[in-house]
Order: structure tokens, then C-alpha cells, then sequence
């Protein structure tokens, strides 16, 4: 393990920050990902073993083992956990009150953050903390945390900290003034007729529930209530694949590499990720041809039965996500994610959630659809909520206050009962 000056600096920082006097190094890493505003950030990953550590596996820490991560932009700690909340620290990080508010007080000085402007208490329960990501108290989206757990003595064994956190510069702000009745044409048109599964009672019921969907505070525009891991760079499209012949040749699969191999020189001087370069046409075309030429191969009846909604970088690969063409009211719809190398034009390999929507063939179906769409609005109506967040926007790069339109409840479609969602495991 070759340590230059400013590893040993952050090294050296690390020991006696988090009092590993009784630690060794043993391994140590860079990693990078990058972040909604389509910059590249740089990690370094240390992973300290306790001196009086047993031997195991390879590739597997001890209990007590401290795994700890650098965020290079800022020099803040990303992420510090003990594994199996066991630590041998001596005069590390210790809270002698254990109340949230010397909690808040470490994480302020901790990460330059003000409580109630940049995030605010999500959850305590003993000694695990949860404080979500905010601007001046208003939810953010994509939701960032900030979690942390202490051991009985107060001793820090978990520590991390994820999301974005904007600057004033990248909020748009704007006084909240939504209602429910503004927004009704809206809410209406996201009451959905639900096929959901019961895993209690292994049965398929018809319900009627609110999509969720986050709506502009000026009423200009609506986001799709999502994941956004794979939002930065996407390309769109809306393609049906159909074939005319399928292809006899095997496809065979091959090991995905989730994990990149990081240069110091690379993280130290900050070299933007591939991910940051954005797909063009021309990729575009030739990786609908890769997509077909898979689908011929491994889904060769399936003509046109998928339809190819995006494609994406993540981690070196372009991520091509599909969907099943022929929509239906269950709650999981058919889904394939195909990775392909932007280099040799070739699928790598690919997840199919079919193996999911199968475990649910043997449940009992439904009962008949008695309510219609409106019947079902007028009983779910009163339950219905908005829940101002701010969202941020691709297209204007900036976070913009917004609605989410929500309801807890759901309608049975055949008896019109109002219930609680959580109530139907």
C-alpha cells in the first residue's frame, strides 16, 4: 500500500479524530460517483482493524473494525462505521449528553450545516439518530440524511452523511401558497386502480390509491415522484422494439464491475468521471441497435412487447431501461435494466424483475372492480394532503418549490371501504 503525503495527511487526521491508537490500516481505496449537479466527487475509503483483531476471511472485517470515508471536496467525514457496533477507540469521538441537542451541536460543527436550515430531526429512538435533509425546514427531493448511533458508553459506532444540501444559489424560493382545492384536477388524475399484492393473506386486491407526484407551487409544472439515482444525463425516449426474426446465437454473461479502480492522481486532481459525459444521438442509435440485438437473443418472442424508456451512465456502463409494453394495473410492473460496455458495444448483462412478479402467480386474484375511478375520488378526497418540498428541476437546475400530493388511505374497489395503506401488509 503506497501512501503519498496527502493520503498520510488525511491518515494521520483519521487516527486521531476517531482515537484509533489501538488500529492498523489494512486497506484503503478511492471511489468517486457523481452528484445531481453532474459534478465528480472523490472519496477515500480506510478501513482500520483493531491490533487484537482475530483472523478472518478475506476480504471481510472483524467486529471493531472502523470504516471510515473522506469526502476529498470538502475533507468532511462521509461515512464512519464500526462494524457490529463494536469499538476499541480510545478518546475519539465520545458525547457525554446523549440528548439531541448535543447530537445537532456535533453535527453543525461537523459539517458546516445550521439545524432547521439544512436539516432537521426525521427520527430518535434510543441511541440511533435520523435527521433529514431541509432547506429552511422545507423537505428536500431527492431526500438527503444525516444518521447516527452511539454504543451504551456514548461512544460513536455509526456515522453517515448523504445528500446535497443546496446553496441559496440553487433554490428558487418563493412564498408556499398551495392548496388542496388548486390542485384537485391534479389529484384526480392520480387516483390509480391498484392490483396489490397481501403477502399475509397471499391474495390480489383492487384498490384505489393516490400516485404520488410533486407539483410546481405555481402550478407550471409536475415532477414524477422517483428514484433519481439515474436521473443526471438521462436520455428519454419512448422506443417499441420489434423484430421480425429472432437471433439463434447464445448470449452468455459476463461479471459486472461495480467497483471502480481509482488512481490517487486521479481523486487528488479531481478528473471528471466518464458518467459526467452526456449521451449523444449518434450513441443513442447505435445502443438501440445493441438493445435489440440482445432482445432478439435472449426475449426472442417478445417482439414488441418492450418499450426502451432511457438510457443512462452509471460506473463506466450505459444502464438501458426497459419496461414491459403492455400496461396493466398491478402495483409491480414489468421491468429489465440491460448494462452495456460504451466500448465494445456489448451487453455485459442484465436484471429482469420477472422472478418478482412470478412469486405472486399462486395468490388469489382479485375481487371485482365495483367503484369507478370518481366514486373512488370522492371517498378518498378528505384524506387527501400536500406536503411542500422542494424539488430539484433538471431542466432549470434548481430546486423548486413544489407540492407532493399524497394520501395514507386507499379504497377497496369492490366494498368502497377507506383504509389505512399500512394497514394492508
Amino acid at each position: 500500500m503506497i501512501i503519498n503525503e496527502q493520503e498520510q495527511k488525511i491518515i494521520e487526521w483519521t487516527r486521531l479524530k476517531f482515537g484509533l491508537a489501538h488500529y492498523d490500516l489494512c486497506r484503503s481505496s478511492y471511489s468517486r460517483r457523481v452528484t445531481l449537479f453532474n459534478e465528480t466527487v472523490y472519496q477515500f475509503c480506510m478501513e482500520w482493524f483493531p491490533k487484537e483483531a482475530d483472523i478472518v476471511e478475506e476480504n471481510l472485517n472483524p467486529e471493531g473494525t472502523a470504516v471510515i470515508t473522506i469526502d476529498l471536496q470538502t475533507n468532511k467525514v462521509e461515512s464512519a462505521i464500526f462494524v457490529e457496533g463494536a469499538t476499541y477507540a480510545e478518546h475519539g469521538v465520545v458525547f457525554q449528553q446523549r440528548d439531541v441537542e448535543s447530537i445537532i451541536k456535533w453535527i453543525e460543527a461537523e459539517t458546516n450545516l445550521i439545524y432547521g436550515r439544512h436539516f432537521q430531526l426525521e427520527s430518535h429512538k434510543g441511541d440511533k439518530y435520523v435527521f433529514k435533509e431541509c432547506y429552511k425546514g422545507i423537505d428536500i427531493s431527492p431526500p438527503g440524511y444525516i444518521e447516527l448511533k452511539l454504543n451504551s458508553e456514548g461512544k460513536l459506532v455509526f456515522y453517515s452523511v448523504y445528500g446535497q444540501f443546496p446553496k441559496e444559489e440553487v433554490v428558487k424560493e418563493e412564498e408556499y401558497t398551495l392548496t388542496v382545492e388548486q390542485v384537485k384536477k391534479t389529484a384526480q388524475a392520480q387516483i390509480k386502480l391498484i392490483h396489490h399484492p397481501s403477502f399475509e393473506e397471499e391474495k390480489i386486491h383492487a384498490i384505489y390509491a393516490v400516485e404520488e407526484i410533486y407539483i410546481a407551487n405555481d402550478l407550471s409544472k409536475t415532477f414524477p415522484f422517483e428514484g433519481f439515482t439515474d436521473r443526471c444525463g438521462r436520455i428519454e425516449l419512448e422506443e417499441l422494439l420489434v423484430w421480425s426474426e429472432p437471433l439463434q446465437n447464445n448470449f452468455t454473461l459476463s461479471e459486472l464491475m461495480l467497483i471502480e479502480d481509482i488512481s490517487a492522481k486521479q481523486a487528488f486532481t479531481n478528473e471528471p468521471s466518464a458518467d459526467t459525459e452526456p449521451i449523444n444521438e449518434s450513441e443513442v442509435t447505435a445502443y438501440i441497435d445493441v438493445v435489440q440485438t440482445f432482445l432478439r437473443q435472449v426475449y426472442p418472442e417478445y417482439s414488441g412487447e418492450w418499450l426502451l424508456t432511457s438510457f443512462n451512465r452509471d460506473i463506466g456502463y450505459i444502464h438501458a431501461n426497459l419496461i414491459g409494453s403492455k400496461k396493466n394495473s398491478f402495483v409491480f410492473q414489468r421491468k429489465l435494466k440491460v448494462f452495456i460496455d460504451p466500448r465494445s458495444l456489448e451487453v455485459i448483462n442484465y436484471i429482469d424483475n420477472q422472478l418478482l412478479i412470478d412469486q405472486f402467480k399462486s395468490y388469489d386474484g382479485p375481487e371485482e372492480v365495483v367503484l369507478s375511478k370518481e366514486e373512488a375520488y370522492e371517498k378518498i378526497k378528505e384524506f387527501i394532503v400536500l406536503k411542500p418540498c422542494y424539488v430539484y428541476d433538471f431542466d432549470t437546475r434548481k430546486y423548486i418549490l413544489s407540492a407532493m400530493i399524497d394520501s395514507l388511505y386507499g379504497v377497496d374497489a369492490n366494498t368502497g371501504e377507506v383504509f389505512l395503506l399500512a394497514d394492508r401488509k
